[in-house]
């Protein structure tokens, strides 16, 4: 009987440390960067992107992302980075059916899967994130103001959780030849609040990067 109790809480034991470690895990790779906006056919861009986080303890991290049109209406990125949390990977596809036109504001929704490493753990997201984006004109130069709500299903060896952010941000388009975007997220469940800059550098297939 004292072996079976023993084994009862090494079992208990093991389930509490597990979601402890889970809990205390930054999501903050979750963050969006992007507008609704879309480039163009033939049109590509690259870009960086760094993470502050606010909560579950202090931390940066660090990404790097690759845009490239689909159609008329679908971007896709994909995205690779470190830091804080150790490693993540992750594919999108952003669909716009109501672009940016005259007072109405692009309206778009992207899909995303993730794979993550943090510590010794797994992690698997599937992520939708409706988005809003309008261009206008400012005494700076043209800007890109964006809100977003990315909700995130979160799979690991622990268990599953559902978590989701608000995000609202702008994008600084002084030239063509690049864009500086910042942005906060504010955790509404199980992520994490973060303030997240990026730099885009889009470029031509043809002619290259824009002067």
């Amino acid at each position: 009987m004292k072996n079976y109790k023993n084994l009862n809480m090494k079992y208990y034991l093991s389930i509490f440390c597990s979601l402890f470690l889970m809990s205390q895990t930054s999501f903050a790779y979750l963050s969006l960067s992007e507008t609704a906006e879309l480039i163009k056919k033939d049109h590509y861009r690259v870009g960086v992107a760094t993470q502050l986080l606010l909560t579950n303890g202090s931390g940066t991290n660090y990404g790097a992302f690759f845009d490239m049109p689909v159609d008329d209406e679908m971007n896709a990125r994909f995205t690779l980075g470190t830091g804080t949390t150790s490693f993540w990977t992750s594919g999108s596809i952003k669909w716009v059916p109501y672009p940016d036109y005259k007072q109405q504001p692009a309206i778009g929704i992207r899909g995303a899967i993730f794979y993550a490493r943090d510590a010794t753990q797994n992690f698997y997201d599937l992520q939708v994130t409706p988005i809003i984006s309008k261009i206008v004109d400012s005494q700076w130069g043209k800007l890109n103001p964006y809100v977003g709500l990315p909700i995130t299903l979160i799979y690991s060896t622990a268990k599953a959780v559902t978590a989701m952010q608000f995000v609202i941000g702008t994008e600084w388009i002084d030239k063509p030849s690049f864009q500086v975007g910042a942005e906060f997220g504010l955790n509404l469940s199980n992520s994490s609040s973060v303030i997240t800059m990026h730099v885009n550098f889009p470029f031509d297939g043809n002619i290259g990067f824009r002067q």
